[in-house]
């Protein structure tokens, strides 16, 4: 499953076979590791979070995903864009997954007790590539920080 995972988040969604929710999933899951490395600061507490994230949303391992974050980092670099995840994720999520998914993607920018200007701005942009209004974008940020 790992490999499988991995092989997607490599390449593009639309070359993959497979059940579309399950393919939401890990595209969401793909932009929570953007979130994490956005700032330059992967601190040991957001690690914890992220993987308990993971770990929940795709069903992995703790050790696969130890093995996702450290592919993810490496893979960061390269990356051209949000769209590819995105897209596919506007396809299949109705407005209360996208929204509990920008929620998730805030919990995890606060996780180290700091919101980093960077992972804001990446929020934003996800946000705005899922077709969110502001107000949903400012809810979901009030609440990932009322729960901390």
């Amino acid at each position: 499953m790992l490999k499988s995972f991995l092989d997607w988040f490599k390449s593009e969604p639309e070359t993959q076979e497979g059940n579309q929710q399950d393919n939401a999933q890990r595209a969401a899951s793909a932009l929570m590791v953007e979130v994490v490395l956005a700032d330059t600061h992967f601190s040991e507490h957001e690690k914890e979070h992220l993987l308990e994230t993971l770990k929940h949303q795709t069903g992995l391992t703790t050790q696969e995903c130890v093995e996702l974050v450290d592919i993810a980092q490496s893979e960061v670099d390269h990356a051209t864009s949000l769209h590819q995840f995105t897209r596919h994720l506007n396809e299949v999520f109705n407005l209360d997954e996208k929204l509990k998914l920008i929620h998730t993607l805030w919990k995890i920018a606060y996780a180290d007790g700091h919101l980093d200007k960077y992972e804001e701005h990446i929020i934003r942009r996800i946000a705005d590539l899922l077709h969110l209004r502001h107000s949903e974008f400012i809810q979901m940020k009030l609440k990932a920080k009322d729960e901390r």
